[in-house]
C-alpha cells in the first residue's frame, strides 16, 4: 500500500512540473483565438454589407441590352417615331449600362454571359400607335427578355426597369393621346362656337323668312282678293265694251244710213242745179215757148212738190246717230280711269309681291325643305307653291299685264270726253239735218209759189224773163252751194263711218282683250288663292322651322357656354395630368437610405451572435482544459462578466467599423453603439446560461439556434411571407426581437415597441442565466450525491 501511494506522489510531482509550461501555452493560444474572435463580427458584418451597402447605386455597371427595331411613321403631318425617342432617352438613363445593340447580339449576350436581360422595341411600335388615332387600336408591345438563372435579383430588378420603360411611354402616350383629345375638345368648343354663330344666322335667317311668309302671306291674300277684284272688273268692262261694241254697231249702222241718204241727197241737188242750168240756159225758150214753159213749170213743181223718201232717212240717221253717241257717251262715262288706275296698280303690287315671293325663293330654300321636319306631303305641297310662284312671275314678267292694264287705263282716260264730244257733234248734226230738211221743204214751197206764180203770170213772163233768168240763176248757184254742203256732209259722214267701224273693231278687240283678261285673271286668283294656301302652310313650317333653329340656337350656345366654361384646361396641363393623374407623396416613417442599411440589422446580429457563440466556445473550452485555477474567473459570476466584456468589445469593434467605415446613419450613434452591447451581452448571456448548464455541447445546439434564426427572424423578407412553422418559431428566439431593435435604432423608434423588444430581450438573458445556474446547480448537487454513494460503496 505504501509503495503505490509513494509511486503515484511520484508521478504527480513529475506532472506538476510540466503543467505551467503547458497552460501558458494553452493561454497564449486561447489569448490569440479571443483577439480573433473579436473581429468576427465586424469582419463578417462589415465585409458583406461593404459588398452590398448600395447595389442599386451600382446598376449603371450592369449591361442590359437595348434593341430599337421600332420604323418611323408619318401620319397628318405629323412623324411618330417612339423607338428613336425611347433610345434617345435612354443614353442620359444610368439605372443600368444600356447597351444598344442589334437584335441577334442582344440574343446571343442575354443567352451567353454579355446582358444580363434585354429590352426590344418591335418595327411596329409607332404604326400601332399612330393608327390609334383612327380609332384602330392594337396594343404595341415592349419586349422583356431576362436570363433569371444567371442573377435572379437583378432580373427583378430589370424586370422593375422594364416596367418603368412600360409606364414612361404609357405615360408620353397617354399625353400625347390626351393632348390631341384636348385639342380636338377646343376644336369642338370652336366649331359648336361657329355652329351656334351659324344657328343665329340660321335662326335670323329663319325669322326674316318667316317674316317675309307672313307678309308673303298677306301679299298673296291681298293679291288674291285684287286679283278677284280685277277679274270682276275685267268681266264688268268685257260687258261694258260689249255693250260699247253693240253701240257703235248701232253707230256704224246708222252712219251708214247717214251716208246713203246724205249721198241721195247729194245727187238729187246735183240734179237740182243741172235742171236750174238747164233752166237759165233756156229761159230764153220760154219767151218761145210759154205753153211748154206752163208744162215745164208743171213739171217742175211736181218735181218740187214731190215726196223725197230719203230726207226722212237722213232725218232718222241722224236722230239715232245722235241717241246712240249720247248713249255711248252715258256709258263711256261709267269707265272711271281710277278703277282702271286701281286695276293696274293692284296688278304691279300683284306682279311685284309674286316677284319678291320669288326672289325669296332660292337653291337653299329648296334644300332647306328636306331638312326641315315637314312630312313628305307638305314638302310637295310647298313645292307645287313655289312652283307655281315661279311660273306666274314668268308669266308676269312676259305677258307684263300690269303694263298693259296701265296703257289702257291711259288710253280710257280720254274716252269719255271724246265721246262726249262725238255726242255733242252726233247732236249738232242731227240739229242741222233736220235745219236741212226744213230749209228744203221751205225751198221746195217757195219754189212751188214760184211756180205757181209763173203759170199764173205766164204773160207776164216776157216781162219777167230777165228777173226769172236771175232768180234761175240765183237758185242755181244756191243749189251748188246745198250740193257742196251735201257732198261734204256726205265725205264726212264716210269719215264717221270709217271711225266708227275703227271704233267698233277696238270695242271689239278691247271685248275680246278684256274677256282674255278677265279669264286669265281669274285664273291668276285660283293660283293666287291656292298659293296663299300654300304660303300659310308654309308660314306655318317656317314657324316651326324658327322655334326649331331658335331651339339649336339656344342648345349650340347653351352647349358652348358649359364647354367653355367647364374646358378650363389646356392640351399641355390636361396631358401632363392625364399621363401622371396620380402624384405618389412619399410620407414614409424610418427612412433607410441605402441597401446595406436595411440588411445592417440582420447582419449585425449575426454577426453578433456567432461572435458570442464564438467566445463561449472559449470561455468553455479553457475551462475544461482549467487554464486558470483563478476561483474568480472560474466563477460563474467571473466567467459572466468576462464573457460579456469581450461581447461587449466585439459590440464596439463592428459599431465603430459600420459607423466610420460603412458611413451607417442611424437615429443616435450612441444609441446605436449601446444598443449593439445590449444585444451582444444578451446573446452571450443565452448561449452562457446553456454551456454552463450543459457544457460544451452547448455550442452545436445554439448553432442549430442560429441556423432556425436566420430563416424565422424576418431579417430579409417580411416574416409573413414565411411558412407558418417559421413564424411561430421566431416568436421564441431571442434574434427577431434584437433585429427589431436594431431596425428601430437605425431607421427611426417606436418607443412602445422598442420597450416591449427590450423587456424581452432582458427576459431571455434571465432566463437562460438563472435556468443555467439552476441546472447546473441541480447537475452539480445529483453528482456530489453520487460520488458520495460511491464511496460509501467502496467503504
Amino acid at each position: 500500500m505504501i509503495s503505490t501511494r509513494t509511486k503515484v506522489k511520484g508521478g504527480k510531482k513529475m506532472n506538476s512540473k510540466n503543467k505551467p509550461s503547458s497552460k501558458k501555452s494553452l493561454f497564449i493560444i486561447l489569448s490569440i483565438a479571443v483577439a480573433a474572435v473579436m473581429f468576427i463580427p465586424m469582419l463578417y458584418s462589415s465585409i458583406y454589407l461593404g459588398a452590398f451597402w448600395d447595389p442599386y447605386g451600382r446598376l449603371d455597371n450592369v449591361p442590359v441590352a437595348f434593341v430599337n427595331n421600332d420604323k418611323s411613321v408619318t401620319k397628318d403631318n405629323k412623324e411618330y417615331a417612339v423607338g428613336k425617342e425611347l433610345e434617345k432617352n435612354l443614353k442620359s438613363n444610368d439605372k443600368v449600362a444600356w447597351k444598344f445593340v442589334s437584335y441577334d447580339e442582344a440574343k446571343r449576350g442575354v443567352q451567353g454571359a454579355d446582358y444580363y436581360a434585354m429590352i426590344e422595341i418591335p418595327e411596329d411600335f409607332s404604326q400601332k400607335i399612330a393608327d390609334s388615332q383612327d380609332g384602330k387600336f392594337s396594343t404595341p408591345e415592349v419586349i422583356y427578355e431576362a436570363n433569371k438563372g444567371r442573377n435572379f435579383v437583378f432580373s427583378q430588378i430589370s424586370e422593375k426597369v422594364a416596367e418603368s420603360i412600360k409606364t414612361e411611354l404609357s405615360s408620353n402616350i397617354q399625353k400625347e393621346v390626351s393632348k390631341a383629345l384636348v385639342d380636338s375638345l377646343y376644336d369642338v368648343k370652336v366649331s359648336l362656337k361657329d355652329a351656334g354663330d351659324g344657328a343665329s344666322k340660321l335662326q335670323d335667317g329663319t325669322q326674316k323668312l318667316l317674316d317675309g311668309s307672313k307678309t308673303l302671306a298677306d301679299g298673296l291674300g291681298t293679291a288674291a282678293n285684287g286679283s278677284s277684284q280685277l277679274r270682276d272688273g275685267l268681266k264688268q268692262a268685257s260687258d261694258g265694251a260689249s255693250n260699247l261694241q253693240n253701240g257703235t254697231k248701232q253707230l256704224l249702222d246708222g252712219s251708214t244710213t247717214l251716208s246713203n241718204g246724205l249721198g241721195t241727197a247729194a245727187s238729187g241737188s246735183n240734179d237740182l242745179k243741172a235742171g236750174l242750168n238747164t233752166l237759165a240756159n233756156g229761159e230764153s225758150q220760154i219767151v218761145d215757148g210759154s205753153g211748154k214753159l206752163v208744162d215745164g213749170l208743171n213739171t217742175l213743181k211736181q218735181g218740187l212738190t214731190a215726196k223725197n223718201d230719203q230726207l226722212p232717212l237722213l232725218v232718222s240717221g241722224a236722230a239715232q246717230l245722235s241717241e246712240k253717241t249720247s248713249e255711248l257717251a252715258q256709258k263711256t262715262s261709267a269707265l272711271n280711269y281710277d278703277n282702271f288706275s286701281a286695276l293696274a296698280n293692284g296688278a304691279k303690287q300683284t306682279e311685284q309681291a309674286v316677284s319678291n315671293a320669288n326672289a325669296v325663293i332660292d337653291n337653299k330654300l329648296l334644300s332647306d325643305l328636306n331638312t326641315n321636319n315637314l312630312t313628305p306631303q307638305d314638302i310637295a305641297k310647298l313645292q307645287a307653291v313655289i312652283g307655281t310662284v315661279q311660273k306666274v312671275d314668268t308669266v308676269n314678267k312676259t305677258a307684263n299685264i300690269g303694263a298693259h292694264l296701265s296703257a289702257m287705263a291711259e288710253a280710257v282716260k280720254p274716252l269719255p270726253s271724246s265721246m262726249q264730244l262725238l255726242s255733242q257733234g252726233a247732236s249738232n248734226l242731227s240739229k242741222g239735218v233736220n235745219q236741212l230738211v226744213s230749209g228744203l221743204a221751205d225751198t221746195q214751197g217757195k219754189a212751188a209759189t214760184g211756180v205757181d206764180q209763173l203759170l199764173t203770170g205766164a204773160k207776164a213772163i216776157q216781162s219777167g224773163s230777165t228777173a226769172l233768168k236771175a232768180g234761175l240763176s240765183t237758185a242755181a248757184e244756191k243749189t251748188g252751194e246745198l250740193s257742196n254742203g251735201l257732198g261734204q256732209l256726205s265725205s264726212g259722214s264716210v269719215s264717221l263711218q270709217a271711225g266708227l267701224k275703227a271704233a267698233n273693231d277696238g270695242t271689239a278687240t278691247l271685248k275680246d282683250g278684256l274677256s282674255t283678261a278677265a279669264t286669265k285673271t281669274g285664273e291668276l286668283a285660283d293660283g293666287l288663292n291656292k298659293l296663299s294656301t300654300g304660303s300659310v302652310t308654309l308660314k306655318d313650317g317656317l314657324n316651326d322651322a324658327n322655334d326649331g333653329a331658335f331651339k339649336l340656337k339656344d342648345g349650340l350656345n347653351s352647349g358652348y357656354v358649359k364647354m367653355n366654361d367647364n374646358l378650363k384646361f389646356n392640351s399641355d396641363n390636361m396631358s401632363k395630368f392625364v399621363s401622371e393623374p396620380v402624384d405618389l407623396k412619399d410620407s414614409s416613417i424610418n427612412g433607410v437610405k441605402y441597401y446595406g442599411e436595411g440588411l445592417a440589422p440582420y447582419f449585425v446580429c449575426l454577426s453578433l451572435w456567432l461572435g458570442s457563440m464564438f467566445i463561449n466556445l472559449i470561455l468553455s473550452i479553457s475551462k475544461k482544459l482549467k487554464v486558470t485555477d483563478n476561483k474568480f474567473v472560474t466563477s460563474f459570476g467571473g466567467k459572466l462578466l468576462i464573457g460579456a466584456s469581450l461581447a461587449t468589445l466585439q459590440a464596439l469593434i463592428l459599431s465603430f467599423a459600420l459607423v466610420k467605415g460603412l458611413k451607417i446613419d442611424a437615429t443616435s450613434i450612441s444609441s446605436f453603439y449601446v444598443s449593439n452591447i445590449f444585444i451582444a451581452i444578451v446573446f452571450f448571456s443565452v448561449m452562457y446560461g446553456v454551456s454552463y448548464a450543459i457544457g460544451i455541447i452547448g455550442t452545436p445546439i445554439m448553432f442549430i439556434v442560429f441556423l432556425l434564426q436566420l430563416s424565422s427572424s424576418g431579417g430579409t423578407f417580411p416574416i409573413e411571407t414565411a411558412p407558418a412553422f417559421y413564424r411561430a418559431v421566431g416568436q421564441v428566439f431571442p434574434m427577431t426581437y434584437a433585429i427589431s431593435t436594431l431596425r428601430m435604432i437605425i431607421g427611426g423608434i417606436n418607443s412602445s415597441l422598442l420597450h416591449k423588444n427590450l423587456i424581452i430581450l432582458v427576459s431571455f438573458m434571465g432566463a437562460f442565466l438563472v435556468g443555467g445556474y439552476v441546472v447546473r446547480a441541480i447537475i452539480n448537487v445529483t453528482k456530489k450525491t453520487d460520488d458520495d454513494m460511491e464511496e460509501l460503496k467502496a467503504a
